[in-house]
């Protein structure tokens, strides 16, 4: 059975807690304003203001990670993403940190700010779900950076993969030099190449030209977390 508008908003993180009631009452006032994409169409770029909460109704997601010396660029693929940066609708840098783009035909629902503090911010619930999603964002990319060493050339590159990875998990593409790779972690040519290529022979990333793939981002930190 198909859901309804409201059920597929109660699974989102930030109404979670909500009756169908409550969420009926707090949206009643607030506008919603629905896009269609095709696979392939940007939602939003990155640098772009974060000034809406954005939710994916249906479809799938990829981020793209472009980093600022163009030294380098990091694509994801994010099944499981519903929201987009919440975080970032707040504090002193409120814009996207990544470019989204649509891999399947799907549609956002967009909520601006206004309506946001307006309206939603009155519900506890929703209050408190948003300083949630916020807090966690913040404890679980410390923690995960705080416990992984960084000793080994192996151990080096996890933690440059997971500094800049939007979701600690899932397929990663990374393009870029061997020689990039080995400036930013402060380690010589040679010592990457040798790297990569024992971990491809692990089956944990696919060397290709002009940079790497990863299958499953856990299982290359899973090995020594």
């Amino acid at each position: 059975m198909e859901l309804t508008m409201f059920e597929r908003l109660l699974q989102f993180p930030t109404f979670q807690g909500l009756t169908t009631m409550e969420l009926s009452d707090v949206m009643s006032h607030v506008r919603l304003d629905f896009v269609n994409y095709h696979a392939g169409d940007e939602i939003v770029m990155q640098g772009d203001n974060c000034r809406n909460l954005i939710y994916l109704i249906n479809g799938e997601v990829a981020a793209e990670y472009r980093d600022s010396d163009s030294r380098f660029t990091m694509y994801e693929e994010l099944p499981n993403l519903k929201v987009l940066e919440p975080y970032n609708m707040f504090g002193m840098y409120q814009k996207y940190s990544r470019t989204y783009l649509l891999t399947t035909d799907g549609t956002t629902l967009t909520i601006d700010r206004k309506a946001l503090l307006e309206r939603l911010m009155n519900n506890n619930i929703v209050r408190i779900n948003l300083l949630n999603i916020a807090c966690n964002r913040y404890q679980q990319t410390q923690r995960l950076l705080s416990e992984q060493p960084d000793n080994t050339v192996r151990e080096k590159i996890v933690k440059f993969l997971l500094t800049y990875s939007s979701a600690p998990k899932g397929k990663k593409n990374i393009s870029m030099k061997m020689q990039t790779l080995a400036d930013i972690i402060h380690e010589t040519r040679l010592n990457v190449s040798n790297t990569l290529n024992t971990m491809q022979k692990e089956g944990l990333v696919e060397l290709q030209r002009g940079g790497f793939s990863i299958a499953e981002m856990q299982n290359l930190y899973r090995r020594w977390s």
